[in-house]
């Protein structure tokens, strides 16, 4: 926030959420992008199907299938066996994963499936391992969880949208009318709130604790006790302090 223009008669105050613009482009374009990935390349379930040759020889067939329905396959010869995978995430988390063996090298099927879901998985296609049936089919599904971590990305989008297109705030007092002006200007639509000069009775600094440091914010007060932010974002101590300096001197105020 910053004085932008200064004459005998107008005093003008810019305030550009610059942080907000970009915390919220990124929280757009990240969210944006994982939900993407999601709906169109993220597989979200996968169908094994086996058979068995006259020789005592094992063909698969690996499909996986992303939310939309495109398909991928993996042709996996003679699998051996199939053991749960533990995945430890940076603190301390547990996910599980099933890998499918075969004389070619192991296999990974779809992660973030719950362990007994997976137990299942590898004692169906094991015991068809190691019997004489001719033919096998499982199927691996988590749809769910891909729906709500779909929500979950489809927030974060909201959020940076929101946060981007916070409004550009200009302050603008008249001496030669006697007003001032206070005005929004975004992609939200713009507004305009105007006072006479006399309807001021304070002027006063907010601010509020973020984590480590506290920010702030600069506020009127007028007569019928309505309170208007100069700067709605809250921004450094600095800033707000030297512009409502700058105010109480062009208005020869001391409150």
């Amino acid at each position: 926030m910053k004085v932008v223009e200064e004459t005998h008669t107008r005093l003008v105050i810019k305030h550009r959420p610059v942080t907000n613009w970009l915390l919220g482009g990124l929280f757009f374009i990240g969210g944006l992008s994982f939900w993407i990935y999601l709906i169109f390349f993220d597989f979200t379930s996968l169908r094994l199907s086996c058979t068995r040759s006259a020789p005592p020889e094992i063909n698969c067939e690996l499909e996986r299938f992303t939310l939309l329905g495109s398909r991928k396959i993996i042709k996996l010869f003679d699998p051996q066996q199939a053991y749960v995978k533990t995945i430890l995430g940076s603190k301390g988390s547990k996910s599980y994963q099933t890998i499918v063996v075969s004389r070619f090298g192991e296999f990974s099927l779809l992660p973030n499936i719950s362990y007994q879901d997976n137990e299942e998985f590898i004692f169906k296609l094991n015991s068809f391992i190691n019997s004489g049936e001719s033919f096998f089919i499982v199927t691996q599904n988590r749809r769910i969880y891909l729906f709500y971590i779909s929500l979950f990305a489809l927030l974060i989008t909201g959020i940076g949208g929101f946060l981007a297109t916070s409004s550009l705030s200009i302050c603008t007092f008249y001496k030669s009318i006697n007003k001032v002006f206070i005005e929004r200007k975004g992609l939200r639509g713009n507004t305009t709130t105007e006072y006479p000069l006399e309807e001021i009775i304070r002027f006063y600094i907010q601010d509020k604790q973020v984590k480590y440091s506290r920010i702030y914010q600069a506020v009127i007060v007028f007569k019928d006790g309505k309170e208007i932010p100069i700067n709605p974002q809250y921004t450094d101590q600095r800033s707000v302090q030297y512009v409502v300096m700058r105010i109480r001197q062009f208005l020869n105020v001391d409150f």
